[in-house]
């Protein structure tokens, strides 16, 4: 499993490493929990909430773009958010 360490630490997403290495995501973590690796911070880098952006733009649901990137929809909706593309619900309540 050093390999999958550091594809890992070379930038590849845990989606992309559970499809190279043909197992789970969770079995991914496991990997890297059982090596001390440390995580990344979860959510879209900057080209990803770009691609997240035009993706809705063009009408693709946020469970559909979070699917097609690898991480939760809750992930899509902030970097969403960020972009100034919808409305946090402080925001709507002033």
């Amino acid at each position: 499993m050093d390999a999958l360490v550091g594809d890992y630490l070379a930038g590849m997403s845990v989606k992309a490493l559970a499809e190279r290495y043909g197992i789970h995501r969770a079995t991914v973590f496991s990997h890297l929990r059982r090596r001390s690796v440390p995580s990344r911070r979860p959510g879209l880098g900057i080209d990803e909430k770009a691609e997240a952006v035009r993706l809705t733009r063009a009408g693709v649901s946020m469970r559909a773009i979070g699917r097609r990137m690898g991480v939760d929809r809750k992930a899509v909706r902030a970097a969403l958010v960020e972009a100034g593309l919808l409305e946090t619900w402080q925001s709507i309540g002033q």
